[in-house]
């Protein structure tokens, strides 16, 4: 190769061997200063891009790292408070298998009143239930005294079977609940049944002096000295003591009659009925309710009477039948 420089080209001359033609190439004199520049900018511009593209990859990189920390922290902080949540459950699942235990205890004293109820209710002898055995892995019931104690870590398996030892107590507890509620609820009713029996049965003296001075049954008139019925019991008293209703009713008659004097008749439900008569004076209306014990008028001798008394009768589903048996109980012990 050989350059032949001119005033405004040169001449570029290959000459390959002796034998073979001559190849010429006339190339510009701006050439010499085209191609370097061109080169020297080539290099440049990748020298530049490398430059650019290493920046970016830099930042890149950079802003890579920082939003895994950014993850990373988040992470280790959502880790930490999953674990302070799960460390709570863990104490919470430790206390609440305490008051399961502790809500065990209470039951069977539930139980146990629930027979008393029964009894009250009722004198047949309530069915029993059975008794569970608390869980090998229930918690001990937390106290109010001093304790202490190593403390030793646990691992997931005891965490284990004391949440299963806690759900079958709760399993149980439920199902021991819903039969002693329906056991109570029964005994309940019994108890109103019976507090309402007990309350409309005339069971009390009807006045304070408890002395009878003319039985139920046959005997001699006081007036004409013949055999007679006698209705009801006389029972001894003074003039204008207190007469008291025998049982919880309704007033359906109050008045005068020639024989009686002045009267008073209960109704007391259930075919129960009670009569008072020879009254002083009556302090109660028709229609009027009262409870048991309440006044309801004063001893006098109205009517067919020898003397301040208080004839009393209880009636049954319209017989008259004798109050006796019924004079079981004085007012204060109603």
């Amino acid at each position: 190769m050989k350059f032949i420089l001119g005033k405004k080209e040169f001449t570029l001359m290959f000459i390959p061997s002796a034998n073979r033609r001559v190849v010429k190439f006339k190339l510009p004199h701006s050439v010499l200063i085209i191609v370097p520049t061109v080169i020297v900018l080539v290099l440049l511009g990748f020298f530049i891009t490398v430059y650019i593209m290493d920046q970016t990859f830099t930042s890149t990189k950079e802003n890579l790292n920082e939003s895994h920390l950014q993850e990373a922290r988040e992470l280790n902080g959502q880790i930490a408070e999953k674990t302070s949540e799960l460390d709570k459950l863990q104490v919470d699942l430790i206390k609440l298998s305490q008051q399961t235990s502790e809500f065990k205890l209470k039951l069977e004293e539930i139980k146990k009143l629930k027979h008393v109820v029964s009894l009250m209710a009722d004198s047949s002898t309530p069915n029993s239930t059975n008794s569970r055995t608390p869980s090998d892995y229930s918690a001990t019931p937390s106290t109010q005294g001093d304790v202490g104690g190593s403390d030793e870590p646990f691992d997931g398996d005891e965490l284990v079977k004391l949440t299963s030892a806690t759900k079958n107590d709760l399993t149980g507890l439920v199902s021991d609940i819903n039969e002693l509620l329906s056991t109570l609820t029964d005994s309940e009713q019994k108890l109103i049944k019976a507090q309402h029996l007990r309350d409309v049965t005339p069971t009390i003296w009807p006045i304070d002096a408890r002395r009878i001075t003319s039985s139920f049954g046959i005997r001699l008139d006081p007036f004409t000295a013949r055999p007679s019925m006698h209705t009801g019991v006389d029972i001894d008293g003074d003039l204008n003591d207190s007469v008291y209703a025998a049982a919880e009713g309704t007033i359906i008659d109050v008045g005068r009659h020639p024989e009686y004097g002045n009267y008073i008749l209960i109704d007391h439900t259930l075919g129960i009925q009670t009569q008072y008569m020879h009254l002083n004076q009556a302090l109660v209306s028709k229609g009027k309710k009262v409870q048991k014990g309440d006044l309801i008028g004063l001893v006098g001798s109205t009517g067919r009477s020898t003397g301040t008394h208080l004839h009393y009768e209880i009636i049954r589903n319209g017989t008259k039948i004798n109050p006796t048996p019924y004079l079981v109980l004085s007012r204060k012990e109603k």
